[in-house]
């Protein structure tokens, strides 16, 4: 089964890697309105997925505990800086990344992709892949899928992996055990000397996560100071992360992050009933924004649309919220 679909909402795309198992949170981080493209393609314990849009979006909450979804990029434009990061590591034309997906804890993994590249995401059975790993002996990429983030790869197995993709996405999966085949012989390749630099940063990151999706955090936002004292790190090191992995400060995030599930509330009609939240007021002073009118005039910066104008197309999502 393959599908191509065509967006203007992130929720949208939500919605559709639901169907494949994938409860994700996604945030856009520029303003304006946005456009997006996924294409999908399903079959015996292979997904795939390839996701391009005009803005960056950041992905929250990937992971189900079933399968390993590797992630890889395309670039629209020759560039040689990072496209995105995947669970902090860096993504580049070569990447190869989400093996922290391998953990069972469902949900835990992250990713932000910008506008220059499209995404492909290839989630294979878990159990399947980890049975191949022991019957060919294939201790080094074992190790390397259970201990890292990801690996740059030169080889031609990674080149293979991203045209069968590419070509399947589109037309159907036909060949499911060639994407095992490929991903083991990218995992076996020798380490290559920028390897290292890939991967930081990891455990600080996921932090600011759990941070900035806290209650606490979403209905009383947190100045610098107490962001810091949160995490245990100085504003220096915190305003280097932040400019780094996402291009902004963590107050800024934060605030994309509370528009976004503002927004999310807003177009859940059944949400927005269970929690008595019956006016945009409500849903503004839920996530901590507590004057109305500079509410709206972020809003619609971030979304191109006014809070009553989304509020007018809500209808049921069929996410957890």
């Amino acid at each position: 089964m393959n599908k191509t679909f065509d967006y203007r909402d992130p929720l949208e795309i939500s919605e559709e890697l639901a169907k494949l198992g994938q409860f994700t949170k996604i945030t856009q981080l520029d303003g304006g309105n946005g456009i997006y493209t996924m294409q999908a393609a399903t079959a015996n314990k292979v997904s795939l997925t390839e996701i391009s849009a005009n803005k960056t979006l950041l992905y929250e909450g990937w992971g189900n505990g079933v399968t390993v979804d590797f992630n890889w990029i395309t670039p629209k434009i020759d560039i040689q800086d990072a496209f995105g990061y995947c669970d902090g590591f860096k993504m580049e034309k070569n990447s190869l990344a989400g093996f922290g997906t391998i953990n069972s804890v469902a949900g835990n993994a992250w990713g932000k992709y910008s506008s220059e590249c499209s995404s492909t995401g290839c989630m294979i059975d878990k159990k399947i892949l980890l049975e191949l790993l022991e019957n060919c002996k294939a201790y080094d990429g074992l190790e390397r899928l259970t201990s890292d983030q990801g690996v740059y790869s030169n080889n031609n197995a990674l080149g293979q992996l991203k045209r069968l993709a590419r070509k399947e996405v589109s037309s159907g999966i036909q060949t499911p055990e060639k994407y095992f085949d490929l991903v083991i012989a990218c995992l076996e390749e020798p380490m290559s000397d920028q390897y290292n630099h890939g991967q930081k940063n990891i455990g600080q990151l996921r932090e600011i996560f759990n941070l900035a999706h806290s209650q606490k955090s979403m209905e009383s936002p947190l100045s610098l100071l107490e962001v810091c004292k949160h995490i245990n790190t100085s504003q220096a090191s915190l305003y280097r992360v932040c400019q780094e992995f996402f291009g902004m400060g963590i107050i800024e995030l934060m605030t994309h992050i509370r528009l976004e599930e503002s927004r999310r509330m807003m177009l859940n009609k059944e949400a927005r009933q269970k929690l008595k939240l019956y006016s945009i007021r409500d849903i503004a002073i839920k996530y901590g924004f507590k004057h109305q009118g500079r509410y709206a005039r972020r809003y619609y910066t971030a979304f191109g649309e006014l809070p009553s104008q989304t509020i007018e197309k809500s209808r049921r999502y069929k996410l957890p919220f």
